[in-house]
């Protein structure tokens, strides 16, 4: 029986490393799948798979049909619409892309807190709109809208998740003279202290930051983080930075915040209805910036091309009988390299090792 390989999130415009399969007697299935129903039909024959954590639908149910399946390579860094907890029931390995828009996102996160916190959109509408300069806000005149604009050096910038995104992130605040404050109850102070961040309790993160960027995971433990609550704790007149995942934030209460004055603004990569729902009422909120999760993107090597082959490389990886590189579910490996490591995969001895440079 032939290795099958799926790519349930082909796009005929990309290159998924394709060839990285020669040499190996597998049969390639392109689709693109998303809810249940179509990925249980295409997906259920699998070896291994090629998917998307963000945007498909991997339940318990899709995944208890993979009753062949060795992989779920997913393209991207976030997995958190993979039950992993399942996934490691059926002793299938979960990958992800760690290492990709390092720069990229933490690079997009200091743009929208420049543009917030300049207010160039609004002064970029007011010239537009009126054909004048900007003059200094004064009472009654058509800049007072625009106040306060302060500058950067001094303020202090606060991060929620110092993983590789959130740390690249954090130096490049400092070097633009932030004060920088993390969050993070995964990473070592020590650690934090070594990148020039000094290391705050969650409630301190709130209520000290004037510019609040999310870097964090999105699961049980951050789902709906920043809240209601959380709002109330912030710093009245703050911005709120997220290119990490919508869902971290309760958006009803984002709202709100903004609604009540609550918040300055807010820079959004992500939101909880991504895309954005066209009755959304933030849509019309000119101190709100919606970047509609681009922020990943660059014509890089690392962002580009490259990007779509890493997924495809973990699943050779997996049919060679070799544990993953970008493994996000290690408690499953024991069970994993009994059935699928080394001699004991069925599949190993249909797989041709690397060539020789």
């Amino acid at each position: 029986m032939r290795i099958k390989v799926i790519n349930t999130i082909y796009s005929p415009d990309l290159e998924f490393g394709e060839e990285l399969l020669d040499g190996i007697d597998a049969e390639l299935i392109n689709g693109r799948w998303l809810d249940e129903e179509s990925l249980i039909t295409h997906s259920t024959e699998a070896d291994a798979i090629i998917c998307s954590g963000p945007i498909q639908a991997w339940t318990p149910r899709v995944i208890q049909s993979l009753s062949r399946c060795c992989i779920l390579a997913s393209l991207g860094i976030g997995y958190d619409s993979i039950h992993l907890e399942t996934a490691t029931e059926m002793g299938i390995v979960v990958t992800n892309i760690p290492d990709y828009c390092i720069d990229e996102v933490s690079s997009h996160a200091m743009a929208l807190t420049l543009a917030l916190g300049r207010k160039l959109f609004q002064i970029d509408r007011t010239v537009r709109e009126q054909n004048i300069n900007f003059v200094p806000p004064r009472r009654n005149n058509i800049s007072a809208h625009l106040n306060p604009i302060c500058r950067s050096r001094g303020q202090t910038f606060g991060i929620l998740g110092m993983g590789k995104i959130g740390t690249a992130t954090a130096l490049k605040a400092s070097a633009l003279g932030f004060r920088v404050i993390a969050y993070d109850p995964y990473v070592l102070d020590e650690v934090m202290r070594s990148h020039g961040v000094e290391p705050v309790g969650f409630d301190d993160l709130l209520g000290q930051s004037d510019y609040l960027s999310l870097h964090a995971w999105l699961n049980d433990e951050t789902r709906h983080m920043i809240d209601a609550e959380a709002f109330d704790k912030m710093k009245p007149g703050a911005f709120l930075i997220n290119t990490a995942r919508g869902g971290i934030v309760d958006q009803d209460a984002l709202v709100q915040a903004l609604q009540k004055d609550r918040l300055a603004g807010a820079g959004l990569d992500v939101t909880a209805d991504d895309p954005i729902s066209k009755e959304n009422p933030m849509l019309a909120m000119p101190n709100v910036i919606f970047s509609g999760h681009s922020a990943w993107y660059s014509t890089s090597s690392d962002s580009g091309e490259m990007f779509w082959h890493k997924a495809m490389g973990q699943v050779i990886q997996a049919l060679r009988g070799q544990w993953p590189t970008y493994a996000v579910n290690p408690q499953v490996r024991g069970r994993w390299l009994e059935r699928w490591g080394d001699e004991n995969s069925s599949l190993h001895h249909s797989v041709a090792m690397p060539r020789q440079a």
